[in-house]
């Protein structure tokens, strides 16, 4: 039986290290591995340490989350005609409620796009890609022709697509000839998109990655929390009249923070125009 490997981190550069694992002349008390892990890692995202088999391209854990994101964009879409009534017939809710474009159509125009030919990227609608149907539809219409497998009887819909992703996503994870990572980064983003459309503009802002944590290897990107403010006659809470007390807050450790100002001279240092 083989021993199973120690947990690794990867850097920003790429390379992955065995944790608490140290070269005999590592001196750094901060370091947290030194020596390279031998293994092979999943590939569906960049930041995935996990280990997995010679034959495999995708760990459990990365098939699983995927999984839920199938979930979640059929249950954020079920959501999307209510939003659409509160917010209007020009609302993006409602596009998103109603029909998209046939999905087949729409990938040949993408082709033929890219490719300069009839039609022109300008002509294509942006909206069309955010569209949960258009997306999973997409992505079902080609793995059943890749897969040799008949086409649905019906008309495409969500459930339908998500069902028939799922049913074969780890036979997709591990294939070779199948771009799973981009699958992964389009479903993320269409969920991203809905939860964006349903939170109507009250999600939080995102910043440039954190530094303390981006020195260690991870890239998360600091949130923006507001510091209070209202027009209520009985808060009793402190307010603030300008974004001066604002902090950016990394959503990985919470004692990684920055005030407004320390934010912009993150970012100025970032563009190397500041200290």
């Amino acid at each position: 039986m083989s021993e199973k490997p120690k947990p690794c981190y990867r850097e920003v550069n790429g390379a992955y290290f065995t944790r608490n694992d140290h070269r005999h002349d590592c001196e750094d008390v901060d370091c947290r591995g030194c020596v390279t892990c031998p293994g092979r890692h999943c590939t569906a995202k960049r930041n995935c340490c996990w280990h997995i088999d010679d034959a495999e391209n995708t760990c459990g854990r990365c098939i699983a989350g995927v999984r839920r994101e199938l979930r979640w964009i059929g249950d954020l879409a079920a959501l999307m005609l209510t939003q659409a009534i509160a917010d209007g017939l020009e609302s993006e809710a409602a596009s998103l409620a109603g029909p998209a474009a046939d999905p087949e159509a729409w990938t040949w125009r993408k082709v033929a796009a890219k490719q300069g030919r009839a039609w022109h990227v300008s002509l294509i609608e942006d909206d069309d890609e955010h569209h949960p149907l258009t997306v999973l539809a997409t992505w079902e219409r080609m793995i059943r022709e890749d897969y040799d497998h008949d086409a649905p009887a019906d008309r495409a819909t969500i459930a339908g697509a998500a069902g028939y992703l799922d049913r074969n996503l780890h036979r997709i994870a591990q294939d070779d000839a199948q771009d799973f990572p981009l699958m992964c980064d389009e479903l993320k983003k269409c969920r991203q998109h809905l939860e964006a459309v349903l939170h109507n503009g009250t999600m939080r802002d995102r910043g440039a990655p954190c530094p303390t944590c981006r020195e260690a290897g991870h890239i998360v990107r600091l949130e923006r929390h507001y510091a209070h403010w209202c027009e209520s006659d009985t808060c009793e809470r402190m307010h603030f009249a300008d974004d001066g007390s604002d902090v950016w807050r990394c959503a990985r450790n919470a004692d990684h923070w920055w005030t407004q100002q320390g934010y912009a001279d993150v970012l100025a240092e970032r563009r190397g125009i500041g200290a």
